[in-house]
């Protein structure tokens, strides 16, 4: 959001955002203690919005006096959660000052195990990943292993030379569903890890844990980055892959948090078999891994023999395209709504990979007149480790900003 889009927002309603945490609150019936928690809230989250305020900016957006913002930011620098971020210049007088809000009061852990290694990310409250470390270490459902996890993350926080109430907490994004409270896994055939819990991790970890399901993570990620996503399917092409819902600008995981757990809906009856020990999912089919599957090859050689067109990397992927075509014309029947495709395999589809795609899903569509977009994921490094972190980010950030 821009500067002008947000001064006519704030001057339409100065408390709209505050009533989503406060019901019913009103200024003219506040007590006194919630009044002042409000103007707080009110000028930290404008300071969040914006690159540079100054008490002139704040004043004449919020409608708020000038005593009461000079106290608010006071306080706020003394927590240290604004600093000042140098001079505007003038425009006739003293030059203002201009308060920044601090990215680095906090950080936020986010952790990837899989098969074969571990991959760790400090993530600041501006979602950008400040420090990453990775390590070859296979994965092993042993109390051993998970030991060697926690000295692994424990390291790397002790390497970022912070207070401990700097961090927030460490979310592990895991190849399994996750109970609804993100303190256990009720299904992980992949690392077969069911039942795990995140007592396994917080008897050496003195810090918050949680866990989070990658699809979900990446599609966390996918929401930070571009908050105009409304309603939106994701498809994750990863090794093992998965999905997620976005309703009205929100991940929604629905009450088993098996919301867009596409990877198992079935594409053939009596098809392959996949991990989850039935037949014809769609994992099977549409996982990154079918790509390269009997040839020593990467998914990045796959496609650069597509584009070469040779023959059998071509037909493959074709069969590819109208396997995940018909997903996602089935998929569209039930939510109809865009679609964002990413994941390891996604990261190499092209704009004319992404037109094919959606005229494949047209002319499988019982109404092709109904227009949609498919799109690209984001497809950043390390987006589900990324998404994992801003958990405790946009947890910390909706309540210290009052969203």
């Amino acid at each position: 959001m821009n500067d002008d889009t947000y001064r006519k927002v704030a001057r339409r309603s100065a408390v709209s955002r505050y009533n989503g945490r406060w019901k019913g609150f009103r200024l003219a019936t506040a007590t006194t203690a919630q009044v002042k928690l409000h103007n707080r809230h009110q000028v930290l989250d404008y300071i969040y919005r914006h690159h540079g305020s100054s008490k002139q900016d704040i004043m004449r957006d919020l409608d708020m006096s000038l005593p009461t913002i000079t106290q608010n930011l006071r306080d706020l620098e003394a927590e240290g959660l604004i600093q000042r971020g140098g001079l505007f210049k003038s425009t006739g007088g003293r030059k203002p000052q201009r308060y920044v809000f601090n990215s680095q009061a906090r950080l936020s852990i986010g952790v990837r195990m899989t098969a074969k290694q571990i991959i760790v990310c400090a993530v600041n409250l501006r979602g950008a990943c400040v420090k990453r470390a990775s390590g070859r270490l296979p994965y092993a459902h042993s109390a051993a292993y998970y030991h060697r996890i926690c000295q692994f993350v424990n390291q790397f926080i002790d390497s970022l030379g912070v207070p401990s109430r700097t961090i927030l907490g460490v979310s592990f994004c895991m190849q399994g569903i996750v109970s609804s409270d993100g303190q256990s896994i009720t299904f992980g055939e992949i690392l077969g890890n069911t039942g795990l819990t995140t007592d396994t991790f917080s008897r050496e970890i003195d810090y918050p844990c949680t866990f989070i399901h990658d699809s979900d993570a990446s599609a966390m990620t996918e929401l930070w980055l571009d908050p105009k996503i409304d309603n939106a399917l994701c498809v994750y092409l990863e090794p093992y892959m998965g999905g997620a819902i976005i309703i009205d600008g929100r991940l929604r995981q629905g009450s088993s948090m098996r919301n867009g757990t596409i990877e198992h809906m079935t594409l053939v009856k009596d098809g392959a078999v996949c991990y989850c020990g039935r037949k014809g999912c769609l994992d099977a089919y549409c996982s990154a891994r079918v790509l390269t599957q009997n040839r020593e090859e990467s998914l990045e050689e796959f496609f650069n023999q597509v584009r070469d067109d040779e023959y059998t990397h071509r037909r493959v992927f074709n069969i590819y395209l109208d396997n995940l075509a018909l997903a996602i014309k089935n998929m569209r029947t039930v939510l109809n709504c865009d679609v964002i495709v990413g994941g390891q395999a996604g990261q190499y589809f092209t704009n004319d990979d992404m037109a094919d795609l959606k005229a494949r899903v047209q002319r499988l569509d019982s109404f092709p007149d109904c227009e949609f977009t498919i799109r690209k994921s984001a497809c950043t490094t390390d987006q589900d480790v990324l998404g994992a972190a801003l958990t405790f980010v946009e947890r910390f950030i909706d309540e210290v900003c009052g969203r």
